[in-house]
């Protein structure tokens, strides 16, 4: 059985296995570190603009919504014209995006810019996992991939923690830096991004006409089958309910928090740190986890009706931060376990030629959830406060579970399932 230490050669990649690993978190660890300027700040730099919070919300619902309809296209193209194009597009996109928000004073130009961004977002969507999972399985890699994408997860969370706290701190002396910071980021990112070497794709021969046609198809493809295989389609959908409940918080924590504690906009990046360091005790918990694969429709319903659960009470406590903080910390455990687990449980659904196309459904399908949660919690926000929408969302979070808890769990190796199954 191989190891994520294994020496083979991939056939078609010619890396090793460990190159491979290697090669697979440098990537995603750059990626993340651009990703981290504004994590905390963002809400912050929109408010300070004169937004509300439904204008906030309905900004990043832009986002999501942009890639809900580019996702699985993008998908596609990476699937066809290689994984590596894809990610270093959507990597100079991102720059570009940060660039034009840091310019941006107004509502309207910063919906053009997240358009942008959320284009750029959906290139990289996918095309790194794809990359790295079909690399290691044409190098004969038969283990577990759960520890892998744990590790992914925890490399990806230390990396946000560094540039947030340069992001908060930063935005201490002018908010609007951040994102000229991340824009240099997403610029390396794509420079590093060279290393996911792949199979060389034919695309020379081809006319824009043939790729259209090819990529329409793949579409089509990844549609019927997304909504044709019943586990990719459950869990797909159990993405979409929970990014629906928590994609709201996301913009509202920064927000509680530099109100309640009152000391400034470099209390946020701490904050964000402590709960990211929730988020990487949980994938480090699952990672030493051994033989649960057959039980994960219990665990994955375990930690979405606990992270659920304290969600709806931290909203109770919103009046004591420091209370809400251990709740959240705790929260974010849960959910630091639950996200490894469900990659690696979606991955082994796919077959490895469209892996990149199914993995876009996913993403499709979470980020409709989360664009519906996004402007619903916004208007709850803004009609009844921040602790009544933390109830709501807890509570919308226990319909994932259902999801889960009628599938079973393949077995690590198994083949993956077809349509119709």
């Amino acid at each position: 059985m191989g190891s994520a230490g294994d020496e083979g050669v991939a056939p078609r990649s010619g890396l090793a296995t460990r190159t491979i690993v290697q090669r697979y978190y440098a990537v995603s660890l750059v990626y993340a570190l651009a990703s981290g300027f504004l994590a905390g700040v963002y809400p912050l730099f929109l408010r300070s603009r004169g937004l509300t919070q439904f204008e906030i919300n309905s900004v990043l619902a832009v986002y999501f919504m942009v890639t809900f309809l580019m996702d699985v296209p993008t998908g596609a193209f990476a699937d066809a014209l290689g994984r590596r194009r894809s990610f270093v597009l959507g990597c100079a996109l991102r720059s570009f995006a940060f660039a034009f928000y840091f310019f941006s004073r107004s509502y309207v130009p910063f919906l053009v810019a997240e358009t942008i961004d959320a284009i750029g977002t959906a290139f990289c969507n996918g095309a790194v996992d794809a990359w790295g999972v079909d690399a290691l399985d044409e190098a004969g890699f038969e283990g577990r991939k759960d520890a892998i994408f744990s590790r992914i997860s925890q490399l990806s969370s230390l990396g946000v923690m560094t540039t947030a706290l340069i992001g908060a701190a930063v935005a201490t002396v002018e908010i609007a830096w951040p994102w000229l910071l991340g824009a240099s980021g997403f610029f390396v990112a794509g420079v590093v991004g060279i290393l996911m070497r792949e199979q060389e794709r034919e695309t020379a021969h081809l006319d824009l006409a043939a790729v259209r046609r090819a990529i329409a198809a793949r579409v089509g493809m990844g549609v019927r089958r997304g909504l044709g295989v019943r586990q990719v389609r459950l869990l797909s959908l159990a993405e979409a309910i929970v990014l629906a409940a928590w994609a709201p918080y996301w913009l509202e924590w920064p927000l509680l928090f530099k109100d309640a504690y009152g000391v400034g906009v470099w209390i946020v990046g701490w904050v964000f740190c402590a709960l990211t360091l929730a988020h990487m005790i949980g994938a480090e918990i699952l990672s030493r986890l051994v033989g649960f694969a057959p039980r994960r429709r219990h665990v994955a319903s375990g930690l979405v009706i606990a992270a659920g659960l304290l969600l709806f009470g931290a909203g109770w406590l919103v009046t004591r931060p420091n209370h809400a903080m251990v709740v959240l910390f705790l929260m974010n455990i849960c959910l630091g376990a639950r996200e490894p687990l469900a990659r690696a449980w979606f991955n082994e659904q796919l077959q490895p030629d469209d892996r990149a196309t199914m993995l876009s459904f996913r993403s499709t399908m979470a980020t409709a959830g989360a664009s519906i949660g996004l402007l619903l919690g916004g208007y709850l926000v803004d009609l009844r406060g921040i602790p009544f929408q933390w109830r709501v969302a807890g509570t919308l979070a226990l319909l994932a579970v259902p999801c889960y808890w009628v599938l079973k769990s393949r077995t690590a190796g198994a083949a993956p399932l077809s349509v119709g199954a």
